[in-house]
């Protein structure tokens, strides 16, 4: 794992709470809040009991996707692959986190198991100051996923895109260039190229 992913990996775990999204067997997104319970060089891992649907859909899945708040209102989202771990890390989530002991006494804490978050990709945004910010992270063999806009070699360099983005993170040249560490992600660009020059990175 890479520093950069390490620092927001790092970040999940203090923040802890976070909110889990799924798929159920009918297709159906189910999201619930949970504790990020440990982050180690790995990946994540996670809880759940065995009678619960969370750990159904993560074991017919495999899949899991992760948003929280960070205290100066940054967010962080991920999406990743995860599969259950050996029951020693049980053990070390209680380790850690003792307040477990407290819900789950004893070998009860047995009906557990821990999720290891092992692949996956992800992102840090801050709206709150200007221009905004954005950096994305991956692990495990993810990649780092393209997203935003690009502007392409169509370009006819009038400023339409420029004048149009609300963080001026558009800068001339052949082609214009948009930085996408302050790009909203609006589209704002796209709309108003007479060129049809901006192209949509993400899905």
């Amino acid at each position: 794992m890479n520093e950069t992913a390490r620092k927001y990996v790092a970040m999940f775990r203090q923040v802890k709470i976070a909110s889990a999204a799924t798929v159920d067997e009918d297709g159906v997104p189910q999201s619930r809040i949970i504790n990020v319970m440990l982050a180690e060089d790995d990946g994540m891992y996670i809880v759940t009991s065995k009678g619960k649907p969370f750990y159904k859909q993560l074991t017919d899945t495999g899949r899991i996707a992760l948003s929280a708040m960070c205290p100066d209102c940054q967010s962080l989202k991920f999406t990743g692959k995860c599969r259950i771990a050996d029951k020693k890390w049980v053990d070390k989530v209680f380790e850690e986190n003792p307040g477990m002991n407290e819900v789950y006494p004893g070998d009860t804490r047995y009906i557990l198991d821990a999720f290891h978050i092992y692949e996956g990709r992800g992102e840090w945004f801050d709206l709150l100051h200007y221009p905004i910010s954005r950096e994305q992270f991956a692990y495990g063999g993810d990649e780092i996923e393209k997203a935003g806009f690009e502007i392409t070699d169509a370009c006819i360099s009038c400023g339409s895109c420029s004048a149009a983005c609300p963080q001026k993170c558009i800068t001339e040249g052949t082609p214009f260039s948009i930085n996408p560490a302050h790009c909203l992600q609006c589209g704002a660009c796209l709309e108003v190229c007479p060129a049809g020059a901006v192209k949509r990175l993400h899905r």
